[in-house]
């Protein structure tokens, strides 16, 4: 079910598929070991994504190689996976774990760049 909200003039639908109720009972019926690789995959994700913006930022050209390859080779494993169906999968699995990784990469990132640069 869609609820609607207008603010000057613009009007947004929202839907009310987020649930806590439902991320709980999703989570108790997915296996443990299927949530624990979705969050490593989109943590990984998200690192070697945030990771290539630094190293392009510091001028550092074989780890921007590098970390391209990697992203790249990574991107293929994620493109084809099933997409995510669930409430637990599309609001905590994904996007949680792969914006502590990007944050994660970034921080990194900076940390090794005067080491590698």
């Amino acid at each position: 079910m869609a609820h609607y909200h207008t603010i000057r003039g613009t009007t947004f639908i929202f839907a009310r598929s987020m649930s806590l109720k439902k991320i709980q009972k999703e989570y108790r019926e997915t296996p443990k070991e299927e949530i624990r690789r979705g969050i490593l995959e989109n943590a990984t994700y998200g690192f070697i994504g945030s990771v290539i913006v630094v190293f392009i930022s510091n001028q550092i050209d074989i780890a921007v190689l590098i970390s391209y390859l990697c992203y790249y080779f990574f991107v293929g494993k994620v493109v084809n996976r099933p997409k995510y169906v669930t409430s637990l999968g599309k609001f905590i699995v994904f996007p949680v774990p792969a914006a502590l990784g990007a944050f994660a990469g970034y921080k990194i990132a900076n940390i090794i760049s005067p080491l590698i640069g």
